[in-house]
Order: C-alpha cells, then sequence, then structure tokens
C-alpha cells in the first residue's frame, strides 16, 4: 500500500518544497541520559501545504499544526530514524510504539516550520549503550530525508594536563557549558593541545594557553568559534574558563585561561566550563603562578603543556576542594584587558 501512495502524484506533490530537518540538543550524552532530537519539518513554498501519513486513514480527522508521532514514525513499515552504529551496525525498528489505525493530516502554513522533539531512547533501546551513533530521518515512507547528526553516548570525562611544573585535572560543567566542553574534548583528542606553550601569566590572577602561535592570536585550525555560555559559576581558584575577544562574547575558539584566586569583576562575562581538582592540581597551579613574567605577562622561561589526555571520569567521582591556603591580598586593579583573544 505504501508503494503505491509514494508513486501517487498528488502525494509526491504534497511533499514538494517540504525539508526534514533533524537537530541533535548535545552531540555527547552520558549512558543512561536522554538523547533528545529535534524532529522538523519546514515548508518553503508561499502556499499551505498538508501531509498525511502514507498508509493511514486520515479521513473524519481534523488536520493538526502539530508533529506527532504518526508523522515522526512515517518512514517505510511505520519507521522513522535509520541508525548508524560503531562496527557498521544499523537499526530501523521502532520500540514501544504502536501505529494507530489513522491520524489526522498535518497542516504546514506558508513559510511555517513545525517540530517536536524526543528523547529517542525510548523508542532505539540499542543507543542507550555506550557508542558512536549517526542518525538519519526519513518520514513519509522516505520520500524526504533530514541532515545527518551524529551523537557520542560515552561516560563522563575529565582532562588531565601534563605540564612541566607538575600535572592537573578538570572536571568539566556539562550541564552549564556542554559546548564548551564538547570543544575541548574535540581539540584534546585531536592532540591539539600538546605542545602548547603557557604564554600568559598574571600574577595572582590567572594563566592562559591553548594558543597555536603562542601569541594570544591564534585560533583553531577550521576557524570556528563558540557561542557564549555565561553561567552562574563564581570566578574562583581553580576555575577554568574559555578565553575570548573582549568585543566579541562568541569569539572563544581554542584558548582558556585558568583563575588563581576569586574575581567577582569577571563573573558572567566569560563561560566557565571546568574547575582543577585535587590537591596536586592546586600545586601545580602555585607553581606555574609563581613563574616569572615580563612586563606584558609572557613568562621569561619557557612553560608548556607537554600534552592533555581524556580519561573517564571515576564513577566514585566527587569533586576534591583544595585546602584552604593563605592567598596574597588581591590586587586594587584588575588587568586592563582580562582576556586578549580567543
Amino acid at each position: 500500500m505504501c508503494a503505491l501512495l509514494f508513486a501517487s502524484p498528488t502525494f509526491a506533490q504534497s511533499l514538494k518544497g517540504v525539508e526534514a530537518m533533524l537537530v541533535a540538543r548535545s552531540d555527547m550524552v552520558v549512558p543512561g541520559d536522554p538523547i533528545v532530537l529535534d524532529f522538523i519539518l519546514k515548508n518553503t513554498t508561499d502556499a499551505p501545504v498538508e501531509l498525511s501519513p502514507p498508509g493511514m486513514q486520515t479521513d473524519g480527522y481534523t488536520p493538526e499544526s502539530a508533529l506527532t508521532l504518526p508523522h515522526v514514525f512515517s518512514g517505510p513499515g511505520f519507521t522513522g530514524l535509520t541508525i548508524k552504529g560503531d562496527y557498521g551496525r544499523t537499526w530501523t525498528d521502532v520500540f514501544g510504539y504502536q501505529p494507530p489505525a489513522g491520524a489526522a493530516k498535518l497542516s504546514i502554513p506558508a513559510k511555517g516550520i513545525v517540530g517536536v522533539s524526543l528523547a529517542i531512547n525510548d523508542y532505539y533501546p540499542p543507543v542507550r549503550r555506550a557508542g558512536r551513533y549517526k542518525f538519519v530521518w526519513s518520514p513519509y515512507g522516505g520520500a524526504i530525508k533530514s541532515n545527518e547528526v551524529m551523537v557520542d553516548v560515552e561516560p563522563r570525562k575529565q582532562a588531565v594536563l601534563f605540564t612541566d611544573r607538575g600535572t592537573m585535572k578538570i572536571q568539566f560543567d556539562y550541564e552549564k557549558a556542554p559546548k564548551h566542553v564538547e570543544n575541548f574534548i574535540e581539540l584534546a583528542r585531536d592532540g591539539f593541545y600538546n605542545q602548547r606553550t603557557i604564554h600568559r601569566i598574571e600574577p595572582g590572577f590567572m594563566f592562559q594557553t591553548g594558543c597555536p602561535k603562542g601569541d594570544g592570536t591564534g585560533m583553531r585550525p577550521d576557524g570556528k568559534t563558540l557561542n557564549a555560555e555565561f553561567n552562574d559559576t563564581s570566578i574562583d581558584r581553580g576555575t577554568v574558563c574559555m578565553a575570548r575577544l573582549e568585543s566579541d562574547p562568541n569569539s572563544a575558539s581554542c584558548q582558556f585561561f585558568v583563575t588563581a584566586t576569586r574575581i567577582p569583576e569577571w563573573d558572567g562575562r566569560y563561560t566557565v566550563f571546568g574547575k582543577l581538582v585535587g590537591e596536586e592540581s592546586m600545586a601545580t597551579l602555585d607553581n606555574i603562578m609563581s613563574q616569572p613574567v615580563d612586563d606584558d605577562g609572557r613568562p621569561k622561561h619557557r612553560v608548556l603543556v607537554s600534552f592533555v589526555r581524556i580519561v573517564d571520569m571515576p564513577v566514585d567521582f566527587h569533586p576534591v576542594e583544595a585546602a584552604p591556603v593563605q592567598l596574597p591580598p588581591t590586587p586594587a586593579e584588575l588587568p586592563t584587558v582580562p582576556v586578549e583573544s580567543p
């Protein structure tokens, strides 16, 4: 029946100018947490359209403007997504969904967009396991097809920075700065942060690293920047923030800085995406901050991040607060330019 409907000129005409889009709320998800996808249909034409799920009775139903499950799962055999996992595995079967005998048509106004968000773990149990998954949505019997999105399902990670002044561990804030966490992990896994100098030390305040040019002007090789994820986390001793241009809140790229003291004036101005944990991390921070610098904050002797390793966060991991230490008084004035480059 579906094949006949797909071959129908009327059915094909109803889909003309309709685009399917798929958006992942997060590119990185912890096993057990929901994988939320946005299913979106866009009418690019200047006239309203009505769409019917193939193989379903629509007579007697009032057309709706909401994207319902019969339309989401309107692919061949009442499927919705094609999911490709590791080692060439593919899944299409939907669990926990029984297609009804009938459904309302979907009405999309001219130039209109409709969509729905679904936690697809509820319908595709295989994605509850750790792995890398690629999703494509093919509604209406596959007559239209969405873009591909990729989601990594893996345990939460932490970063270990090996420097020539000691080792530091970063606990990521997945909740408040997910895109910045993903960006850092991606770059670290690619080896981007290996052999980077700590090119700037503001005594009493912070150190900055992650610049491919070593002078504070470098960016990611692909030029990608991040939208700000400013949050309510206080910038304190051991806070890890993404650097950016003072003039552009959305210019963060690859450089980051670690603060050595409480700096309330910077709260909400930079994206906090992690913090140092453990006594060794704090001792290394103090070691780096004690290095002599010139008048521009450049270390007089090279301070190097040898390499960065991304590792699983221990299941029983609990943040380790640094033991109280006697800090020097906060200087009366902050550096003129807190973070000079992305």
